[in-house]
């Protein structure tokens, strides 16, 4: 039997919310819509984010770049200013991906995914300093300077691979595109942060490092990505997947922070997932919830900020989605459907700011002022007979564990304790089987929808436990393979 052991004046030390500094999201446009917006706002009602970072701020949707009669650009951030009032008035701020490359001014028509991401270098790199001289002193002259100070800017996404860059196999090319941003953007103020490179799989990490500090190039941050699935780039919607082992991605992560500790410089995860995939079911799955929690606990004090990709299915690379569960990154399906994954970002946040010693590693103990609080879970590797789009998307029973139990000492003894425990796992908190289970329209109505809502919600219950002459708490909880829990102690 599994047994979680905590004192509750046992003190770690805060507990490190790296993993709620950013969310992603698709593009620009799209976080601009209604029901983006609204589940934003949720979102940052039940489990805030300080940053969110997208594509497409250069986008042709966003109006941004013009050229006069006379050849010069000319801009216009109307677009930019909705988009960025409306991210504030939500208590969150961007980290300005700085890309892709506007059609007037780039140096050949070589687009991916539907909405044409333009992946080519400048025609003219001088034109490429302009529109991000203007882009950053606009955004100062709206917001001000001590704002804009708080703020990232990244250069470009994925100049590492072939999707993305025209010039992916050289290095020096990006390097182009960088130095120019960064030098602009410090000459619009040496206090703003610059950083990348945004790679695909955490590599070039040490070359660029070492490019900016042989060159004087400025680097406040390094960017780069990690997803947990070997297969091909799905730019359709058609790849086959299959998970890699679930410490594949926290692997990566732990070698790429201990490099950018020794340079005292953050990194930053500007996308990670089980999946780099917008069709991948795995992101629909129970399974995705723990794995989630398990990633991030192993990243701990190896990266500074964690942004997962992304907080909405409202997401158009491949196509705009075509049913409500399509494997799409989102915390929230179409629909506004909570996923397992979301209810991860919400116990998290239910964690008080002093984290407890606990020798479990799948498990957080923590406690505020009026609560203490014991998130944990169980993670199997499934055992996969084939890729990720047809064993995800057939119903997945969790086989039956022996019970958790939970041992908290430092209360008072003979005294009752309320408790409440909210589990995730197979039909709990889990939409998705009940739509496999459940006879539902291929687009949900109205009624369907608030039905599968319903579903969403994790199983709660409340129970009173007595302290014993010790002052300790005992109790067990039931379990299944790849759950969650998230247990509340009322003080």
């Amino acid at each position: 039997m599994r047994k979680i052991i905590a004192n509750v004046n046992e003190v770690k030390g805060p507990l490190d919310r790296f993993f709620s500094n950013c969310i992603g999201a698709g593009r620009a446009g799209e976080v601009m819509r209604y029901i983006p917006m609204q589940q934003l706002k949720k979102i940052q009602e039940e489990c805030p984010f300080r940053y969110i970072r997208f594509h497409g701020l250069f986008h042709e949707e966003m109006n941004l770049v013009h050229r006069n009669e006379d050849g010069k650009l000319s801009f216009c951030f109307q677009y930019v200013d909705m988009l960025f009032d409306m991210l504030l008035e939500n208590g969150i701020r961007p980290i300005a991906e700085l890309g892709l490359m506007p059609d007037i001014m780039a140096k050949e028509e070589k687009y991916v995914f539907w909405w044409k991401m333009n992946i080519s270098m400048p025609k003219d790199l001088d034109e490429w300093s302009q529109l991000v001289e203007a882009f950053v002193r606009h955004v100062t002259y709206r917001y001000g300077e001590e704002e804009i100070k708080r703020w990232y800017f990244e250069i470009w996404n994925e100049p590492n691979h072939p999707a993305f860059f025209t010039e992916y196999k050289n290095r020096e090319e990006y390097y182009k595109l960088y130095d120019c941003a960064a030098l602009t953007i410090k000459k619009v103020n040496p206090e703003y942060k610059v950083g990348g490179p945004a790679t695909a799989g955490m590599v070039w990490i040490d070359e660029t490092i070492a490019h900016c500090r042989q060159n004087h190039i400025p680097i406040d941050f390094i960017t780069s990505h990690a997803y947990g699935v070997k297969g091909d780039f799905d730019a359709d919607g058609t790849a086959t997947t299959r998970l890699l082992p679930i410490d594949s991605v926290s692997n990566q992560v732990r070698r790429a922070g201990d490099v950018c500790k020794q340079e005292k410089l953050p990194l930053f995860l500007t996308e990670w997932s089980s999946s780099y995939s917008p069709r991948d079911p795995v992101h629909d799955s129970y399974f995705n919830a723990p794995y989630l929690l398990h990633t991030i606990k192993r990243s701990e004090g190896y990266a500074d900020m964690f942004s997962y990709w992304t907080y909405t299915d409202v997401f158009e690379e491949t196509e705009p989605p075509l049913t409500p569960f399509h494997g799409g990154f989102g915390l929230f399906n179409v629909q506004s459907i909570p996923k397992p994954s979301y209810h991860i970002y919400r116990f998290l946040h239910r964690l008080g700011d002093t984290e407890l010693t606990c020798d479990d590693s799948d498990a957080y103990v923590c406690r505020s002022d009026s609560e203490v609080q014991v998130l944990f879970w169980n993670v199997v590797q499934p055992d996969q007979d084939c890729g990720n789009r047809r064993y995800f998307t057939r119903p997945l029973p969790a086989k039956e564990l022996p019970d958790a139990e939970l041992v908290l000492d430092g209360f008072e003894p003979g005294r009752d304790y309320t408790l409440t425990a909210e589990t995730v796992g197979y039909k709990s908190g889990d939409p998705y089987h009940a739509y496999l289970d459940g006879n539902f329209t291929e687009l949900p109505t109205r009624e369907e929808t608030a039905e599968l809502i319903e579903k969403s919600k994790p199983k709660k219950t409340t129970f009173t436990v007595t302290a014993d002459q010790n002052g300790t708490l005992h109790f067990t909880l039931p379990q299944k393979e790849n759950q969650v829990d998230l247990v509340v102690v009322a003080l």
